[in-house]
């Protein structure tokens, strides 16, 4: 009888059980906002976030769940207080919506001349593995560099999930390769226009449909460079490069690294026990801020949050 009671009194109290569509209005502006943020539209993901949590809030009130919404509600709070500040002030740099140089989740794997994998969180300078050339033929290129590596920090991510099953996380700025010597960013890849290109049965590089896009939240990422400029992540044929629209010029752009990886290699000063780091490489930060200081190339560079 006492059961009964409860459900009773929740009921008469609680707006979601009384109207369980009600609360799809909360989930629907959490949606809205999340879009805008991948768009760099900082400013609306905080409206709303705001308005979610207050809608939550509200439409759960009295409900038997009301603990549990709640408590789902602490990682949007973490992200208001990353990503949502007052006018003139800085915004954290754990913010996983500010653009930066980022690239691949730490758990997608590269896959080694010999077959075997291993994790991007794992890749160290001098490591052989899997990768495209000009031509779409399969090649065994070396590692360079890590441009940047995070372990904790969150980032948005483009998840791709192919036809074939192949699935590849990359954040929203980052070239992945759409066929015909094409690459461009994640945000704009149309799941109805475009095909990725994955490593076939046959060693041979082939052209897969999409199967659906997700954007989430991801900890740890790393932004490996090799010889070549791309790499097969999880079979999936990627550029090295982001926050770029032309993967040639991204290219180009690394040259001083290939340069320095040359003559290390020359006088045996690589050391692949080398553990990664977290932050951001000098070359790339250094070639940012130059940027910055003089013209924002709109055509060629990414506008982000400014010198890093």
């Amino acid at each position: 009888m006492s059961t009964f009671d409860l459900t009773i009194s929740s009921a008469a109290n609680c707006p979601v059980e009384a109207d369980p569509v009600s609360i799809l209005s909360c989930v629907a502006v959490d949606a809205v906002g999340l879009v805008q943020a991948t768009k760099g539209n900082i400013k609306v993901f905080c409206t709303m976030a705001e308005r979610f949590m207050e809608c939550v809030k509200t439409k759960t009130r009295g409900c038997i769940g009301e603990e549990f919404v709640r408590g789902s509600l602490t990682e949007l709070i973490e992200l208001s207080q990353k990503c949502c500040v007052n006018k003139g002030e800085k915004m954290n740099e754990e913010c996983p919506f500010v653009a930066r140089p980022q690239c691949f989740s730490l758990n997608d794997t590269a896959q080694k001349p010999d077959g075997k994998q291993i994790s991007i969180g794992n890749l160290q300078i001098g490591e052989k593995v899997l990768a495209i050339d000009k031509n779409d033929h399969i090649i065994s290129t070396e590692i360079i560099a890590i441009l940047h590596y995070e372990n904790n920090s969150q980032a948005l991510f483009y998840t791709f999930t192919t036809e074939t099953g192949h699935q590849v996380s990359l954040t929203p700025e980052h070239l992945i390769y759409i066929g015909n010597r094409t690459y461009i960013q994640a945000r704009h890849i149309d799941s109805k226009k475009h095909q990725l290109f994955i490593r076939g049965e046959n060693n041979q590089i082939e052209a897969s449909n999409i199967r659906s896009i997700d954007v989430e939240l991801k900890h740890g990422y790393a932004t490996p460079i090799t010889q070549h400029g791309t790499l097969l992540v999880n079979s999936v044929s990627s550029s090295c490069y982001a926050s770029i629209y032309y993967h040639s010029i991204g290219h180009m752009a690394m040259a001083p690294l290939r340069w320095i990886h040359q003559l290390k290699q020359i006088f045996g000063l690589i050391n692949k026990n080398e553990t990664n780091d977290n932050g951001i490489h000098w070359y790339p930060r250094a070639l940012n801020n130059i940027v910055h200081m003089f013209i924002p190339f709109p055509d060629l560079f990414t506008t982000t949050a400014g010198k890093i």
